[in-house]
């Protein structure tokens, strides 16, 4: 309990809790730029944003604030581990924003601000041209910045990389990537073509949004999602954003009333997100053992819920009733096992995220291999186009028809989130690791979902995972939870044996 602390670590812990604020309000100032930010807003709000950049950035990197964490070190050494690992966590990210000048972290914020309103424009417009001044930009700004943290003579990208993914480099992921690559690519050639005459057209029927929303919020509550703590809201990209984690805690969701799964599915995935936020402890909120592990065991818990578990038999024995007297005969002449083949048919595409859970992480392996090589210097910006397309029809087989559908359709390269792709696929492996984990702690898992009962599994996952904060690093908090060493072909494994339950051939 904080209230016990020896004194010089509950200094550490009142002065970050002084400086979290500030994040708190950057948070909700991107989230209302992602949602209710009027258009001719955007060019005050990037100042606005570059301004408190700054003083955060200040804060966090002060000598008063180094002086505390020496002092909390030394109280705290061969103690109580959680008490090592926040002070351990405190200092990493104070000698991270040390490293980056004020002005830089300001000139950032401004940028990448601007880049996200040009990116959408260009979007819209379907014109890379228009957004490739501003990508090159953010290129440039975020070399600096890993030209500044990075240790001795390390890669610029494994830099960037252990900003998301703390100790994670692209020789492991890229190791990763080899030993499962050539398994899914199979597994496509193999499933599509059968997937090709599976039926879906209910899927792509007239159902109306308030309705899909609704229904998202039925499960997004079963699921634990507290509603007194968190948001449901529309925009153009789905996200979850912890304002003031674990107490406020938001998602937001896409609905397209021919395409049931694009809105349903995005609301479980960033449900996943928020249980992990609202589930971390408020007793630490404000320092490290109060914020995720990594985006990777982030991606985790949201991919786990978006298909291990809302793509499983047992999750609609519950819930497809539900859903037919949600929509009034738009899904009364569907069988259950039609419709569980649907919502996990394999066809290749050209959206990631809408892409289905085979073929998903070859779009992450693509995305990876682009930044990668930009920041190790054999691609321009200039050039990502048409090595896009070339290598969505290498890896996926489809003709790429414009750049809206290609290259552009990601946010996270106009907010310089450079290294953030791969702890989607991160997650996934994450995320089937924790699987069998939790069917050795809930055996009767499958029984509970069929009668609609999650709870057992949030608070499983939330005891083992969402409340040790970063207590450890990734690949450690999946060996303290599972008992055993990240196995990437596990995820695989799962995959195959999946579609052979769903399209036998």
């Amino acid at each position: 309990m904080t209230s016990t602390l020896p004194p010089a670590l509950a200094a550490l812990v009142a002065e970050l809790r002084r400086i979290s604020p500030i994040g708190s309000a950057l948070a909700l100032l991107g989230w209302d730029q992602e949602t209710h930010m009027p258009p001719q807003g955007a060019g005050p709000r990037a100042e606005v944003l570059g301004a408190l950049t700054e003083v955060h950035h200040e804060r966090s990197s002060a000598d008063a604030l180094g002086e505390r964490i020496a002092a909390a070190e030394e109280e705290v050494a061969g103690g109580d581990p959680r008490w090592v690992a926040l002070v351990r966590e405190a200092r990493r990210d104070w000698e991270r924003t040390r490293r980056i000048p004020s002005d830089l972290a300001q000139e950032i914020a401004v940028a990448s601000s601007r880049s996200l309103m040009a990116w959408r424009g260009a979007r819209a417009a379907d014109d890379f041209q228009a957004f490739e001044p501003h990508l090159t930009a953010m290129v440039s700004l975020k070399r600096r910045v890993a030209e500044a943290l990075r240790d001795g003579d390390g890669s610029l990208y494994d830099t960037l990389l252990s900003e998301y993914e703390p100790g994670m480099s692209a020789e492991v992921f890229q190791g990763f990537c080899d030993a499962v690559k050539p398994r899914l690519v199979a597994l496509v050639a193999e499933v599509a073509p059968r997937c090709a005459r599976v039926r879906t057209d209910f899927i792509t029927r007239d159902h109306d949004p308030d309705r899909q929303l609704q229904f998202s919020r039925d499960v997004l509550t079963a699921m634990g999602y507290d509603l007194s703590r968190g948001r449901l809201d529309l925009t153009a990209h789905p996200f979850c954003t912890g304002i003031a984690t674990p107490h406020d805690v938001r998602i937001t969701t896409r609905v397209d009333r021919n395409d049931f799964n694009c809105n349903f599915f995005s609301v479980i995935h960033e449900g996943g997100h928020a249980l992990y936020e609202q589930g971390l402890d408020p007793e630490w909120s404000g320092t490290p053992l109060g914020a995720a592990t990594s985006l990777g065991i982030h991606e985790s818990q949201s991919r786990y819920y978006e298909n291990v578990i809302a793509r499983s038999e047992p999750f609609w024995v519950h819930w497809l009733p539900r859903l037919r007297a949600a929509f009034p005969g738009n899904f009364d002449d569907v069988r259950p096992e039609e419709f569980l083949a649907a919502v996990n048919c394999v066809v290749p595409s050209l959206i990631r995220t809408e892409a289905d859970e085979v073929t998903y992480s070859l779009h992450v392996m693509l995305r990876f291999e682009l930044e990668h090589a930009l920041f190790e210097g054999s691609l321009e910006v200039a050039d990502l186009p048409d090595l896009w397309n070339r290598r969505m029809k290498e890896l996926l087989g489809v003709e790429v028809p414009c750049d809206r559908e290609g290259v552009l359709q990601d946010i996270h390269w106009s907010m310089g989130a450079f290294g953030y792709f791969p702890t989607y696929f991160l997650g996934n492996l994450y995320g089937a690791q924790i699987d069998r984990a939790v069917r050795l702690a809930l055996p009767d898992l499958d029984e509970q979902l069929a009668r609609g009962e999650m709870g057992p599994l949030r608070e499983w996952l939330g005891r083992e995972v969402h409340v040790r904060g970063r207590e450890f690093p990734s690949l450690e908090l999946v060996r303290e939870v599972c008992g055993e060493e990240l196995d990437p072909l596990l995820f695989v494994e799962y995959l195959e044996e999946k579609m052979a339950r769903f399209h036998p051939a």
